[in-house]
């Protein structure tokens, strides 16, 4: 697999099965254009492209709305190369390339610079000035220009239409079970370990506090959750809260910290990736420290039974 981020560095294939969107999550409803994608190549020996934009075109449409992705790019990319893909093309969103129509689009970079045989996106796919090539529009330019069109329908989860806005909408909500089933694996966070206030400690519940490694990421709902973190590719379970720590005096800004259980080694300034399993309960103020010692206690219980359950193992 291949990434490029000019497109003169493109070689003109027009044996090629093209694929565009931001692909944010990488979600089962993209994995589901992936998966046509791929049978398609084995079948006709095609090159696979896949065209994606960072940064997102709604963080440069609309600069002043709070927006988060599901996904940086180095994190899209890496789970792309699941996919067989023979060209992941990152295009550079900008102002100035928002303004090109969606038959430009087609005739001047997916015809004239990539070469196209057949386009393979979702069912509500929109591109161009202004989002004008939908579907009918796209299989418009399919039969002016001699290229082949495939829609992949709508895909429901437990009755839930699986998109990256919805996945938004169920991570912000707190209800991170629900949103692996939509993306097919845990929703994650990349970030590193840095210095706290050392409250954990001091309560005995030790604490890593977790930067992410981009401020863009979105990070779910205030609460406890049971997850799983990865240090030098070693996996280990715990709790984390996510909040502003109200017991003690507010932090000023979100704070993500987590209890590793059965880990002892000093990891500061170390990479960490965190997997959220399961939501235990929102954020609460206790009158003192103890009761909250008392509570993080139950949240242990309840999350060492969870992952006995779910997990099969004992820690």
């Amino acid at each position: 697999m291949e990434v490029v981020r000019n497109i003169n560095k493109i070689e003109k294939e027009p044996n090629s099965i093209v694929t565009v969107g931001v692909f944010d999550g990488v979600h089962v409803a993209h994995q589901e254009i992936l998966r046509r994608m791929k049978e398609e190549k084995l079948k006709t020996g095609a090159r696979t492209v896949l065209v994606t934009f960072d940064p997102h075109p709604q963080e440069v449409l609309h600069p002043k709305e709070k927006f988060y992705i599901l996904t940086t790019i180095d994190e899209r990319i890496e789970l792309l190369s699941d996919y067989d893909l023979d060209i992941i093309f990152v295009v550079n969103f900008t102002s100035e390339f928002s303004n090109i129509t969606a038959e430009e689009f087609c005739r001047d970079i997916m015809l004239g610079k990539i070469g196209l045989r057949k386009v393979i996106v979702g069912y509500n796919h929109a591109f161009g000035r202004n989002r004008e090539g939908n579907p009918e529009k796209l299989k418009e330019f399919g039969e002016k220009y001699g290229f082949e069109v495939e829609l992949i329908p709508q895909l429901l989860v437990e009755n839930n239409p699986v998109s990256s806005s919805k996945i938004r909408a169920i991570l912000n909500e707190g209800d991170v079970k629900l949103a692996s089933r939509l993306l097919g694996r845990y929703y994650f966070i990349n970030g590193v370990v840095v210095k706290g206030s050392g409250r954990g400690r001091e309560i005995g519940i030790p604490t890593a506090n977790i930067e992410p490694v981009s401020s863009r990421k979105l990070i779910p709902k205030n609460g406890v959750y049971v997850v799983r973190v990865t240090i030098d590719r070693k996996p280990y379970f715990g709790v984390m809260n996510i909040g502003y720590r109200p017991t003690f005096e507010l932090d000023s800004r979100r704070v993500m910290e987590v209890n590793i259980f059965n880990f002892e080694s000093e990891i500061y300034f170390k990479h960490i990736k965190v997997e959220f399993i399961e939501r235990l309960r929102d954020e609460m103020k206790f009158p003192s420290p103890k009761e909250l010692v008392d509570q993080i206690k139950k949240d242990k219980e309840m999350a060492l039974e969870f992952i006995t359950r779910e997990f099969a193992v004992e820690i």
